[in-house]
């Protein structure tokens, strides 16, 4: 369970963003799931009452009084224990929540920041407008910038998870062997990481085996084939400690990997090292993904304009800052921006090549002025699985 002591910096930290920008009161809304933006996770960081059965939201005033409002998504599962907010409603119509609430809170026209627009239906927005009187104002990024750098209490339960990830890896590579179908591998994977203390797996447990790019290019949902000796295959895969995640990816090899594969491999080791380096406060993001693509287009004389190396990650598996999506103009979560301490970003370059199926390497780094901390104990290599 997050400490109080933790819901109480984030209070104090939101607080004084309402304060900057003249907000009295932040509606917060989420919906359930972890895979990517603005879904589970805003409502959870303040309130730590997680999304899982719909819509929930959460009225958070400027000030002490009235008590913040948590408009809960089932009311039949509900534990008293996930979240410290003692005004718990059941599921209802998020409109007339709000209005009684503001009638509450006193004020002729107060000013609403909202957090997770993107989560709410248009019809709930559109009500949302039409029928408040306030003036209203999107204030997501309030809440993405918070929640882009992280504590030491969110950094420790990222590293808890990559520990579990790295017996799922170590488990891999004692089960894989010729004979053995992707979906075994996983099973065996989330089976070993589950006993380990992974509370869930925020994206697919991605088994991707052999050459067949028509076969790799449904990463997602790989699973039916069957290992071949001498096969490569990628592993791609989050665990999740204390709701926080990790995202990581391997390759691997059943016997010794060929010349060919180690030398590719080490280029992608090269960019890899050359975002981390990029990876301190000030960078932009952008920058750290130009780093990784430079290597990538010299050395494997690859296309590298389009690519997005990397993300950040937290609550969300897929989350602020994103790391090369800035050509995404139309979506302000997308946006470009400068790397401040403490925040955790994934990097994963990747290749598909004929000769050597797909390879990637990713791994989460703690933003610092000496560039990025590694947070997970996996090493950083082409794992060797039995070849008979």
């Amino acid at each position: 369970m997050t400490p109080n002591s933790e819901f109480e910096r984030r209070l104090a930290a939101i607080r004084a963003r309402m304060d900057a920008r003249d907000l009295d009161l932040l509606l917060i809304y989420s919906t359930p799931g972890s895979l990517r933006f603005g879904q589970r996770g805003h409502v959870m960081y303040v309130s730590g009452h997680e999304p899982y059965f719909g819509d929930t939201m959460l009225l958070l005033p400027r000030r002490a009084s009235p008590p913040p409002l948590l408009e809960i998504d089932a009311a039949s599962h509900f534990s008293r224990l996930s979240t410290w907010v003692d005004n718990v409603k059941h599921a209802g119509d998020h409109i007339q929540t709000l209005h009684a609430y503001l009638d509450e809170l006193g004020l002729p026209k107060p000013r609403i920041g909202v957090v997770g627009e993107y989560s709410m239906s248009p019809a709930l927005y559109s009500r949302l407008i039409e029928e408040t009187n306030a003036d209203i104002e999107v204030a997501s990024s309030l809440l993405e910038e918070e929640r882009a750098v992280k504590s030491e209490y969110e950094i420790q339960c990222m590293k808890q998870a990559g520990a579990v990830a790295w017996q799922g890896v170590q488990a891999a590579v004692k089960f894989a062997r010729p004979g053995v179908r992707e979906a075994e591998i996983t099973g065996e994977i989330e089976r070993v990481c589950r006993a380990a203390g992974s509370q869930f797996f925020p994206h697919y447990t991605m088994v991707i085996s052999g050459f067949d790019n028509d076969h790799i290019d449904q990463w997602w949902r790989c699973g039916s084939r069957v290992l071949e000796p001498g096969d490569p295959w990628l592993l791609d895969f989050g665990t999740m400690v204390e709701g926080y995640c990790c995202d990581l990816s391997r390759p691997f090899s059943l016997g010794p990997p060929p010349a060919r594969t180690r030398e590719v491999f080490d280029v992608l080791l090269e960019s890899l090292e050359a975002g981390r380096k990029m990876a301190r406060p000030g960078v932009l993001a952008s920058e750290v993904n130009a780093a990784i693509g430079e290597v990538l287009g010299q050395k494997l004389d690859m296309s590298v304009d389009w690519r997005k190396f990397g993300h950040g990650v937290g609550l969300e598996v897929h989350e602020w800052p994103f790391v090369g999506y800035h050509g995404i103009v139309d979506d302000p979560a997308y946006r470009d921006g400068k790397l401040e301490a403490n925040m955790v970003i994934s990097m994963e370059p990747s290749i598909f090549l004929p000769d050597t199926g797909d390879l990637q390497v990713e791994d989460q780094f703690r933003v610092t002025e000496e560039g990025g901390q590694r947070l997970s104990p996996i090493p950083l290599q082409i794992f060797t699985c039995g070849s008979a």
